[in-house]
């Protein structure tokens, strides 16, 4: 059995335009104990079998109820088989007449689950894939490939060696309380320091479940304009019971994706709180992010996450309200140390996301970890 919770990634192929029944078996996963990657609607077959390479699942779940399966199948399979990852076990679900059921299975498919199987049946096929796999695949060392099962081994307390961390490069934190678009900033912000020329990962940690120990992974459903990227590498983590909005691996996942030759790795953080600047230790910059509308002058004056915050950003500068945030921080966050850096932006529409590159390139090149 697989020493972690097993690891599933969920995806919508081709044109369905609704996901709800895909996350009710995504709830059910977690509540099972599973780590369950979701990447959205209308994916392609090479976009979900790059996803499965970085997140080294144990299986793939396809689901598709547009009648392309025996176009859009095939595809994945083979682009699985591209990235040497052919020991995931694929499944599918949707309408799928028992003939293309048939076809789809002689040519790799473990399983095709149909509308009315149980949510049991697919909890227990999903462990019993996870536990079945073994795999004979060799990546080459420094293959995306090779570096997602050293996260994997990394997270799971496995010896996994000691890179020394690439002195070039950078861990850029980005955190703040849920809803402000963390993920969506941290998408834009990857291609905006792509366009320098910066090689990117992406590490983002979301919250476990504390009664089954499982978690739905869902960042990497708002990084579409990074997904594309060979450059941009991006790795989901659980926090595994972590305190301070990471994991335990995180520090140790960032380093050693720095020693890989990422020049800018970017953090996010579970929603965090206050008391929540534990990813501060681990990162040459952090990054608060926040929104109109989050709360009076004294928020901003208690202490915590705010005092390590080498840079802010108020998301969302659209909305009502962003003149008195703004003033807020100044007025309170300025009277404790230097004057804050604050960046407007609208990170679904990547406003101000070049002026926040430009800032965190200036910070960095400063040595500038907080507000001193």
């Amino acid at each position: 059995m697989p020493l972690s919770p097993p690891r599933i990634l969920l995806a919508k192929l081709g044109l369905d335009g609704h996901d709800r029944g895909v996350k009710v078996i995504a709830r059910a996963l977690r509540d099972a104990g599973m780590e369950v990657i979701y990447t959205g609607l209308r994916q392609t077959p090479e976009s979900v079998a790059r996803a499965a390479l970085e997140e080294d699942v144990a299986v793939v779940g396809a689901s598709l109820l547009s009648g392309a399966h025996m176009t859009l199948v095939p595809r994945l399979l083979e682009a699985l088989r591209r990235l040497n990852r052919s020991d995931v076990g694929v499944l599918v679900g949707g309408i799928i007449p028992s003939q293309d059921a048939r076809a789809l299975a002689e040519i790799g498919v473990r399983r095709v689950l149909g509308p009315g199987t149980a949510l049991s049946e697919i909890i227990a096929e999903v462990h019993t894939a996870a536990g079945e796999r073994v795999s004979s695949v060799t990546d080459p060392d420094a293959s995306p490939g090779a570096l997602a099962r050293r996260i994997t081994r990394i997270d799971d307390g496995l010896p996994h060696g000691s890179p020394t961390p690439d002195a070039r490069g950078a861990s850029i934190a980005v955190t703040g309380p849920p809803g402000v678009g963390k993920s969506t900033l941290v998408a834009h912000l990857a291609v905006a320091l792509r366009a320098r020329g910066e090689r990117v990962a992406i590490v983002a940690v979301d919250p476990d479940s504390p009664v089954s120990g499982g978690a739905l992974l869902g960042d990497r459903l708002r990084m579409a304009p990074a997904s594309d990227d060979p450059d941009i590498f991006i790795r989901s983590l659980s926090a595994r019971g972590g305190a301070g909005g990471i994991s335990r691996s995180t520090g140790a996942v960032a380093a050693l994706l720095r020693a890989s030759g990422f020049d800018r790795v970017l953090i996010e953080t579970v929603g965090a709180g206050q008391a929540d600047h534990a990813v501060s230790s681990i990162a040459d910059l952090t990054i608060l992010t926040t929104m109109p509308g989050l709360g009076d002058g004294v928020q901003w004056e208690k202490a915590g996450l705010a005092e390590v915050a080498g840079l802010f950003v108020i998301n969302k500068a659209d909305l009502p309200g962003v003149e008195a945030t703004e003033s807020a921080i100044r007025g309170s966050v300025g009277l404790g140390g230097g004057e804050p850096v604050i960046v407007r932006t609208v990170a679904a529409e990547g406003q101000g996301v070049d002026a926040l590159a430009t800032e965190v390139e200036r910070l960095l090149a400063a040595g500038r970890r907080g507000r001193d």
